[in-house]
């Protein structure tokens, strides 16, 4: 299968799931809830730095469904000069299922404490991924108030999680919408705090 196809299926497969995280700090908790929309994908996978590519420009759901029919493919944009910035992207965005299925790292993410970058996020997530560290960094989304992925991307030389602060992951569900199952996957916390926070 086509690269870049088989990366969007893999993406395309999270639309239905929704993943609940309780999250700690100092004698404080919140609640976040991530979700994942086609809209997305592309940024995640790093398709906007690929300037030079008209086909990447269009409407970001068009793209997307372009993907998936092969109107658009791994070949045609590896034509690109700055698809070295994109390739490892791809290749392991497709395992971001897995990812999250682990229990990440997370911290809270302020742009001000990392001045030689513009991502705007609201959390940063990291996780291993085959022994390399990845980064899937998550802002809100304006319809619902949750929370959808804005960048993702390998560690490189510089460590974005410095001076932000980590939060202790207490609880966190999969939620599947198509069925209504509801997957525990990771739980710290007691009978009466359940009672208290998921309610």
């Amino acid at each position: 299968m086509d690269k870049l196809k088989e990366c969007a299926i893999a993406f395309e497969k999270l639309f239905g799931i929704k993943y609940r995280c309780i999250i700690g700090r100092k004698g404080k908790t919140r609640e976040l809830v991530l979700t994942f929309t086609a809209y997305e994908f592309h940024h995640l996978c790093g398709l906007n730095k690929l300037s030079d590519m008209p086909l990447l420009r269009k409407n970001r759901e068009r793209v997307f469904k372009d993907i998936i029919s092969e109107k658009i493919t791994y070949r045609m944009v590896s034509l690109s000069p700055s698809f070295c910035q994109v390739q490892d992207r791809i290749e392991y965005l497709r395992r971001l299922e897995e990812f999250l299925d682990s229990n990440s790292l997370i911290f809270s993410y302020d742009k001000r404490n990392r001045k030689s970058s513009s991502i705007e996020a609201k959390y940063l997530l990291q996780n291993n991924i085959d022994d390399k560290v990845a980064y899937y960094f998550v802002g809100d989304n304006e319809y619902d108030g949750s929370l959808i992925g804005v960048s993702f991307f390998l560690k490189g030389t510089i460590d974005y999680t410095v001076a932000q602060p980590r939060w202790t992951l207490l609880y966190k569900e999969k939620i599947y919408g198509g069925t209504g199952i509801v997957e525990v996957q990771h739980d710290r916390l007691n009978a009466q705090e359940k009672k208290s926070l998921l309610s």
